[in-house]
């Protein structure tokens, strides 16, 4: 499985992105960067992406790649989310009002919309191309569900942004062959309270949910924000399990 970090942060500036990864060049987990740091033609081979919650900074670049995949020949994207975290996307982004709803505009290409939604209710294990897709409630603000992907034998979780939490743990910790885990850690540890108060990690708390991990494999600190970064690579890498680490916006083959 290849994992293309196009962006690690829970902000953005000339050298940081917002949140948004690729497996395998053509399923995406999130959008803050997709367009952004994309080709039109490595847009096009996007087949599925999935949104783990509304908030700008996970959904920034998703307008802009439904947008161009209209102008192209690649049929359909398939937008993923849960129930709840789709219902909040159709309302208050492809309203019409911030954003027109490509599901109702044919191409001229594909004579076919140019995106579908797929809601998920959580829990539940879903098939497309080859990958089971198992959409898992979190804890943040608003209505947010992580994702388990299982691809060509191997599993990898993204949390999306969570505090502390608990159902994706023990989802994961039944899975077979757990290559990698993608969770957060928005603030350090002097800001806890702040971390407490909106919903985030963190590397304390990151810490403490490591304790509920059972998978020997890398669990990746991502959404730092931008002016604590530093900072919070210490203190990840001063929590004394080597399963830690710092998510970096590379190219990772798990």
């Amino acid at each position: 499985m290849r994992l293309k970090v196009l962006g690690a942060y829970g902000a953005s500036d000339a050298e940081h992105n917002l949140t948004g990864y690729l497996l395998d060049d053509w399923f995406a987990v999130d959008a803050g960067t997709l367009t952004s740091k994309l080709s039109f033609a490595q847009q096009g081979r996007i087949q599925g992406v999935f949104i783990t919650h509304p908030h700008a900074d996970h959904i920034r670049d998703l307008p802009h790649l439904i947008h161009n995949r209209f102008s192209q020949s690649s049929g359909p994207l398939t937008i993923f989310a849960a129930r709840d975290v789709m219902d909040l996307l159709v309302q208050n982004v492809f309203n019409g009002i911030v954003w027109p709803d490509f599901s109702c505009l044919i191409s001229p290409l594909t004579k076919k919309p140019a995106v579908q939604y797929r809601a998920l209710a959580t829990g539940k294990k879903v098939m497309f191309n080859d990958i089971g897709i198992t959409a898992v409630p979190v804890d943040h603000q608003i209505p947010a569900a992580g994702v388990i992907v299982e691809m060509g034998g191997q599993t990898i979780t993204f949390t999306g942004d969570t505090g502390p939490t608990s159902e994706i743990w023990k989802r994961t910790n039944k899975c077979t062959n757990v290559v990698a885990v993608v969770t957060e850690a928005s603030f350090p540890n002097d800001q806890q309270s702040l971390a407490d108060e909106t919903a985030h990690l963190s590397p304390n708390t990151f810490g403490e949910e490591l304790k509920k991990i059972t998978v020997d494999a890398p669990v990746y600190a991502s959404h730092r924000k931008i002016p604590f970064e530093r900072d919070i690579e210490s203190q990840i890498k001063n929590l004394r399990d080597r399963r830690a680490r710092v998510l970096l916006e590379k190219n990772y083959t798990l």
